[in-house]
């Protein structure tokens, strides 16, 4: 019996919390998110890119477009993070720009 009691009160101790000897770092202020982008606005400023609707990938001047746009073929493999502010084009298999969206 008088093991049994030990063996609790062991088990008891062993599950008290240890207390840390290395202070936690402060955590920085989270990011306000920003609200998602409502179907067909313009985040991404395409409007001022319409005119590459049409014209081949090899034509267009990658340094003319806004940072971090992507040019998306039909088979090609993308990241599909969600960034609101990205101009994202995407070309037909004849390797033409077909539509742009804001993602």
């Amino acid at each position: 019996m008088k093991w049994l009691a030990l063996l609790i009160l062991a088990a008891a101790f062993g599950c008290a919390p240890v207390p840390s000897a290395i202070p936690e770092a402060p955590t920085a202020p989270a990011e306000t998110p920003s609200p998602p982008a409502q179907q067909g606005e313009d985040t991404c400023g395409m409007a001022q890119h319409q005119s590459l609707i049409g014209k081949r990938e090899s034509e267009i001047d990658r340094a003319a477009l806004p940072p971090g746009a992507r040019i998306i073929c039909p088979q090609c493999m993308v990241t599909q993070d969600f960034r609101p502010n990205r101009l994202n084009l995407f070309t037909s298999t004849e390797g033409r720009v077909a539509s742009m969206r804001c993602f």
